[in-house]
């Protein structure tokens, strides 16, 4: 699709910058609304800390797409994507669009202002009436 081509222009990786990432399921399915499957792709998401591909900062697993908030090492954001979406595909079924939403974030505050929103989506989406009360995210500011 031409829209996809035009998400990768310019997009590039920088071991200084904290980049959040946006990806979604297929066609919005809510896969998510399953607990094995959104802890899957938190099992994704902490390999990719553990083989120090990157450092996640926050994250929030809604049901038809994920926030990741993350400093890449020796993968690339498109790397790091890849793999939470071949892994929770080969393991668990989950289908998902083919890209994926990056900004990179230029400053400190910039950080913990995104690592906010990110974590307070579930509430914003009614959800949940606290954010403690939702399940599958975490942040490093908390």
């Amino acid at each position: 699709m031409k829209g996809y081509s035009n998400l990768r222009k310019g997009r590039c990786s920088d071991r200084s910058v904290v980049y959040h990432l946006t990806f979604a399921t297929l066609n919005r399915v809510q896969t998510f609304k399953d607990f094995l499957k959104a802890r899957a792709v938190i099992k994704a998401l902490a390999y990719c800390d553990c083989k120090q591909w990157g450092n996640t900062v926050a994250f929030v697993i809604m049901p038809n797409h994920v926030h990741w908030l993350v400093q890449p090492y020796s993968k690339n954001i498109s790397e790091l994507v890849r793999v939470v979406k071949e892994y929770t595909r080969k393991h668990y079924g989950v289908l998902w669009q083919k890209s994926f939403y990056d900004r990179g974030m230029r400053s400190e505050q910039e950080t913990i202002e995104t690592a906010r929103y990110i974590i307070a989506n579930p509430k914003r989406a009614g959800l949940v009436s606290h954010v403690g009360q939702y399940s599958h995210w975490d942040c490093i500011y908390l």
